[in-house]
């Protein structure tokens, strides 16, 4: 017997019913741009992507076993808000000092973590400081809740103390930001690292003018050597929210990641939390726990950056080889990007079309600005790719360069006549 017909009710569309929150949250570029490069045909060097193939899978599965068999059926039931206890005590001791477990709130990835203080600070109308340029699930997370964004140049940042700190003054004394997001370690999109007087003057600046600073720790276990500078934490805990993921060093689908709270802040974000997710998953935690625990993290950690600095040198290397003087990079020292530099008549949204035209992608650096985007730059992930995909890449980017240069050269010519 057939299933009844039923005719449908007409619903017209009602889009004023939608939040403004919906209608002034960004997309992601880089999400619309792995969308349209998922082909066989083009390489692409612009998701931040970690290497997959250096994924602890086995170590995984063996994790997700032993646990099922322990646990059994509490293992898929409904777990603490906070997460997991013995994960957030390992977070507590490994990077920091003088934290209770009670001072780490588990999140699904960073970027619920962003998100989450985002809800928690911002009111419709207020001014946040940010990095300009800056990760673009920041800005995306904190244009929802209808901030007025204030963009901090690193070129300030490396300037004459006293310079940057009157610029950062005059702003803060007429602004009155309620936070400071900021990316110390390799930053996204730059690749720029913040000097150790710079971390601490800044610990020191928001601290005097009691504005909390969102610190994004993400890429801070993968500097190539062992020299590891403080973080702004280690120099103000009390007026730091560390923000950390696994994402970038174990695998970013079992969305693990962290909050480090100040106590006096513990209580409203874990019920901030509560109200978004209840918990994040129990059993993702468990697997990442387990492999923590296993003392196998400190191996992994080492294969993983020896291997991500052979690939930043290839890519250095390369790019110097094709494009010699036409554009200028920091050689990373950790991280997964390369910051690319061209002439600043060049605008990096074309590049990116003739880009796909050539079998390469890459993101334009426009994208990542909150106000005054700087023409010219392109951001280049250097972690998932082999030295064969790099190399093609970069002389398909080339080329998408050298024929982007003929077309505005003969579309001047053409306008003089």
């Amino acid at each position: 017997m057939g299933k009844p017909f039923i005719q449908p009710a007409y619903v017209p569309p009602e889009t004023d019913r939608v939040s403004l929150r919906v209608s002034r949250t960004p997309k992601s570029v880089v999400r619309d741009i792995l969308k349209v490069i998922d082909s066989p045909e083009i390489l692409s060097f612009a998701g931040g992507l970690p290497d997959d193939s250096l994924f602890p899978v086995h170590d995984f599965a063996e994790s997700f076993a032993q646990a099922t068999k322990e646990k059994g059926p509490k293992l898929f039931q409904y777990s603490d808000t906070q997460g997991h206890p013995e994960l957030r005590a390992w977070i507590a001791e490994t990077y920091y000092a003088n934290v209770s477990p009670e001072q780490i709130l588990i999140t699904s990835g960073s970027q619920q973590a962003l998100d989450l203080l985002a809800r928690y600070f911002i009111d419709e109308g207020d001014r946040i400081l940010i990095e300009n340029p800056s990760y673009l699930g920041a800005i995306q997370s904190f244009s929802s809740y209808g901030p007025e964004f204030l963009g901090i140049e690193h070129s300030s940042l490396e300037s004459n103390r006293d310079e940057w700190n009157k610029e950062w003054e005059t702003k803060v004394r007429r602004k009155s930001p309620k936070f400071f997001y900021c990316i110390p370690d390799f930053q996204n999109p730059s690749g720029f690292s913040y000097p150790l007087s710079v971390r601490q003057d800044l610990a020191d600046f928001f601290a005097r003018h009691r504005i909390p600073i969102i610190e994004d720790v993400a890429y801070r276990d993968l500097y190539f050597t062992n020299s590891i500078p403080p973080s702004i934490h280690d120099f103000c805990p009390e007026n730091t929210f560390s923000v950390g993921t696994f994402s970038k060093t174990l695998s970013p689908g079992l969305r693990v990641g962290w909050i480090k709270i100040p106590k006096r802040n513990i209580r409203d974000l874990v019920v901030q939390k509560q109200s978004m997710d209840l918990h994040s998953p129990t059993i993702n935690q468990e697997i990442v726990f387990r492999f923590l625990e296993s003392g196998k993290f400190g191996s992994h950690m080492e294969n993983l950056k020896k291997q991500y600095f052979q690939k930043a040198r290839y890519t250095c290397d390369r790019l110097s080889e094709v494009f010699g003087d036409e554009v200028r990079f920091r050689e990373p020292k950790g991280g997964l990007f390369v910051w690319l530099e061209f002439s600043e008549s060049l605008d990096s949204n074309s590049l990116f079309r003739y880009g796909l035209n050539e079998g390469v992608a890459v993101v334009p650096g426009e994208s990542f600005y909150v106000s005054e985007p700087i023409a010219g730059k392109v951001r280049w992930n250097f972690s998932r790719a082999t030295e064969q995909e790099t190399k093609e890449g970069v002389r398909r980017l080339f080329r998408a360069w050298q024929l982007l240069n003929s077309d505005r050269k003969s579309s001047r010519e053409t306008s003089e006549e």
